[in-house]
Protein backbone atom coordinates (compact mmCIF):
# COMPACT_ATOMS: atom_id res chain seq x y z
CA UNK A 1 0.00 0.00 0.00
CA UNK A 2 2.93 2.40 0.41
CA UNK A 3 2.10 6.01 0.61
CA UNK A 4 -0.56 4.99 -2.14
CA UNK A 5 -3.40 6.74 -0.30
CA UNK A 6 -2.12 10.61 -0.02
CA UNK A 7 -3.05 10.47 -3.92
CA UNK A 8 -6.98 9.67 -2.35
CA UNK A 9 -9.04 13.02 -2.95
CA UNK A 10 -10.73 13.63 0.70
CA UNK A 11 -14.31 13.04 -1.37
CA UNK A 12 -13.25 9.57 -1.19
CA UNK A 13 -11.98 9.33 2.03
CA UNK A 14 -14.11 7.99 5.43
CA UNK A 15 -15.37 11.22 6.65
CA UNK A 16 -13.09 13.45 4.67
CA UNK A 17 -10.15 12.75 6.52
CA UNK A 18 -7.17 15.17 5.71
CA UNK A 19 -5.05 13.92 8.58
CA UNK A 20 -5.04 10.51 10.32
CA UNK A 21 -8.16 10.44 13.17
CA UNK A 22 -6.39 9.63 16.67
CA UNK A 23 -8.26 6.57 18.18
CA UNK A 24 -8.00 5.05 21.92
CA UNK A 25 -8.32 1.41 21.78
CA UNK A 26 -8.26 -0.75 24.99
CA UNK A 27 -7.55 -4.14 26.15
CA UNK A 28 -9.77 -4.58 29.05
CA UNK A 29 -9.65 -8.54 30.49
CA UNK A 30 -10.95 -10.07 33.79
CA UNK A 31 -10.33 -13.40 35.50
CA UNK A 32 -13.44 -15.28 35.80
CA UNK A 33 -13.14 -17.88 38.80
CA UNK A 34 -12.81 -21.55 38.34
CA UNK A 35 -13.65 -24.28 40.27
CA UNK A 36 -11.28 -26.19 43.01
CA UNK A 37 -9.72 -28.26 39.96
CA UNK A 38 -8.87 -25.08 37.60
CA UNK A 39 -7.57 -22.25 37.19
CA UNK A 40 -9.43 -18.88 36.92
CA UNK A 41 -10.31 -18.02 33.30
CA UNK A 42 -8.87 -15.26 31.40
CA UNK A 43 -11.63 -13.53 29.11
CA UNK A 44 -11.07 -9.85 27.18
CA UNK A 45 -14.15 -7.67 26.11
CA UNK A 46 -14.82 -7.31 22.41
CA UNK A 47 -17.54 -4.87 21.34
CA UNK A 48 -19.49 -5.85 17.68
CA UNK A 49 -19.60 -2.93 15.66
CA UNK A 50 -23.06 -1.25 14.16
CA UNK A 51 -21.26 0.72 11.98
CA UNK A 52 -17.90 2.39 10.54
CA UNK A 53 -16.24 0.74 7.67
CA UNK A 54 -15.80 -2.52 10.49
CA UNK A 55 -19.56 -3.46 10.89
CA UNK A 56 -20.46 -6.06 12.25
CA UNK A 57 -16.89 -7.06 13.41
CA UNK A 58 -15.84 -7.93 16.93
CA UNK A 59 -13.33 -5.47 17.88
CA UNK A 60 -11.39 -3.46 21.11
CA UNK A 61 -13.33 -1.33 22.40
CA UNK A 62 -12.49 2.41 21.92
CA UNK A 63 -12.95 5.27 19.60
CA UNK A 64 -12.05 8.82 18.75
CA UNK A 65 -9.99 10.75 20.58
CA UNK A 66 -11.85 14.64 21.39
CA UNK A 67 -10.19 17.42 21.52
CA UNK A 68 -8.35 18.47 24.59
CA UNK A 69 -8.77 15.39 26.04
CA UNK A 70 -5.63 13.19 27.97
CA UNK A 71 -5.31 9.71 26.65
CA UNK A 72 -6.34 7.93 29.86
CA UNK A 73 -9.56 10.61 30.10
CA UNK A 74 -10.44 9.55 26.38
CA UNK A 75 -10.06 5.32 27.27
CA UNK A 76 -12.14 6.09 30.41
CA UNK A 77 -14.47 7.97 28.29
CA UNK A 78 -15.00 5.22 25.84
CA UNK A 79 -15.29 2.53 27.57
CA UNK A 80 -18.03 3.97 29.82
CA UNK A 81 -20.09 4.84 26.49
CA UNK A 82 -19.88 1.42 24.89
CA UNK A 83 -20.03 -0.73 27.49
CA UNK A 84 -21.46 1.23 30.89
CA UNK A 85 -18.13 0.09 32.57
CA UNK A 86 -16.21 2.09 35.09
CA UNK A 87 -12.73 1.16 34.97
CA UNK A 88 -9.12 2.72 35.82
CA UNK A 89 -6.35 3.29 33.22
CA UNK A 90 -3.63 1.05 33.71
CA UNK A 91 -1.17 1.92 30.67
CA UNK A 92 -0.40 2.53 26.98
CA UNK A 93 0.55 -0.74 25.23
CA UNK A 94 1.58 0.34 21.54
CA UNK A 95 0.51 2.96 18.92
CA UNK A 96 -0.59 1.63 15.48
CA UNK A 97 -0.26 3.45 11.93
CA UNK A 98 -3.29 1.87 10.74
CA UNK A 99 -4.31 2.65 6.55
CA UNK A 100 -7.44 0.96 5.26
CA UNK A 101 -8.17 0.78 1.40
CA UNK A 102 -11.88 -0.02 1.13
CA UNK A 103 -13.30 -2.33 -1.54
CA UNK A 104 -14.57 -1.10 -4.68
CA UNK A 105 -18.31 -1.22 -3.76
CA UNK A 106 -18.07 1.39 -1.46
CA UNK A 107 -18.04 5.37 -2.07
CA UNK A 108 -15.27 5.50 0.17
CA UNK A 109 -12.20 4.21 -0.73
CA UNK A 110 -9.84 4.48 2.56
CA UNK A 111 -9.54 5.45 5.65
CA UNK A 112 -6.53 6.13 8.25
CA UNK A 113 -6.28 6.07 11.88
CA UNK A 114 -3.30 7.02 14.58
CA UNK A 115 -4.44 4.36 17.11
CA UNK A 116 -3.16 4.46 20.90
CA UNK A 117 -3.65 0.84 22.16
CA UNK A 118 -4.53 0.88 25.89
CA UNK A 119 -4.85 -1.27 28.38
CA UNK A 120 -7.68 -0.59 31.28
CA UNK A 121 -8.88 -2.02 33.94
CA UNK A 122 -12.52 -2.48 34.18
CA UNK A 123 -14.56 -2.46 37.67
CA UNK A 124 -16.35 -5.95 38.39
CA UNK A 125 -20.07 -5.93 36.73
CA UNK A 126 -21.54 -6.91 33.79
CA UNK A 127 -20.46 -5.10 30.21
CA UNK A 128 -24.00 -3.59 28.71
CA UNK A 129 -25.26 -3.23 25.24
CA UNK A 130 -25.15 0.31 23.88
CA UNK A 131 -25.08 2.30 21.15
CA UNK A 132 -22.41 0.75 19.46
CA UNK A 133 -23.21 -2.57 19.49
CA UNK A 134 -23.12 -5.80 21.24
CA UNK A 135 -20.80 -6.64 24.12
CA UNK A 136 -19.46 -9.62 25.61
CA UNK A 137 -16.10 -11.84 27.00
CA UNK A 138 -13.98 -13.86 25.13
CA UNK A 139 -11.68 -16.21 25.88
CA UNK A 140 -8.19 -16.22 23.99
CA UNK A 141 -9.43 -19.81 22.38
CA UNK A 142 -12.69 -18.38 21.44
CA UNK A 143 -11.03 -15.29 20.37
CA UNK A 144 -8.74 -17.37 17.88
CA UNK A 145 -11.99 -19.18 16.62
CA UNK A 146 -13.41 -15.72 15.61
CA UNK A 147 -10.42 -14.93 14.16
CA UNK A 148 -10.26 -18.04 11.91
CA UNK A 149 -13.93 -17.59 11.00
CA UNK A 150 -13.26 -13.93 10.00
CA UNK A 151 -15.33 -12.46 13.11
CA UNK A 152 -12.93 -9.98 14.19
CA UNK A 153 -11.45 -7.06 13.02
CA UNK A 154 -7.88 -8.66 11.54
CA UNK A 155 -6.01 -5.43 13.51
CA UNK A 156 -7.45 -5.74 16.32
CA UNK A 157 -7.11 -9.25 16.41
CA UNK A 158 -3.49 -8.44 15.95
CA UNK A 159 -3.05 -5.65 18.30
CA UNK A 160 -4.94 -7.85 20.92
CA UNK A 161 -2.28 -10.50 20.05
CA UNK A 162 0.99 -8.45 19.94
CA UNK A 163 0.03 -5.85 22.43
CA UNK A 164 -1.69 -7.50 25.67
CA UNK A 165 1.10 -8.72 27.34
CA UNK A 166 3.40 -6.15 26.82
CA UNK A 167 5.34 -4.43 29.29
CA UNK A 168 3.76 -0.67 29.03
CA UNK A 169 5.44 2.08 27.01
CA UNK A 170 5.60 5.49 28.95
CA UNK A 171 4.14 8.36 27.40
CA UNK A 172 4.02 12.09 28.06
CA UNK A 173 1.19 14.60 29.32
CA UNK A 174 1.99 18.24 28.28
CA UNK A 175 0.15 21.40 28.33
CA UNK A 176 1.73 24.88 26.86
CA UNK A 177 0.44 27.87 27.90
CA UNK A 178 1.17 31.45 25.36
CA UNK A 179 0.77 34.63 27.05
CA UNK A 180 -0.77 37.05 24.83
CA UNK A 181 0.34 40.18 27.15
CA UNK A 182 3.41 39.35 26.66
CA UNK A 183 3.85 38.27 22.66
CA UNK A 184 6.86 35.37 21.99
CA UNK A 185 6.42 34.22 25.17
CA UNK A 186 5.63 30.43 26.68
CA UNK A 187 5.40 28.41 29.08
CA UNK A 188 5.00 24.70 30.09
CA UNK A 189 2.55 24.25 32.79
CA UNK A 190 2.91 20.53 32.54
CA UNK A 191 5.29 17.66 31.94
CA UNK A 192 4.28 14.13 33.50
CA UNK A 193 5.54 11.17 32.41
CA UNK A 194 3.20 8.33 32.51
CA UNK A 195 4.28 4.77 32.73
Amino acid sequence: MGDSLVTIPPEKRWRNQEQPVPVVIAIIRRFEPGDASEERAEKYLLIKRKSGPYRHYWALVGGKWDFGEGLASVALREIKEETGLDGSFNSLKGLVNERVILDSSSDIEAAHFLIFVCQVDAETGDAQEKDEGAVDWFSSTEIEKLNAEGRIIPSDYAMLSQFAGEDPLPYVEVEMETLSANPGTTRMTRFEVQR
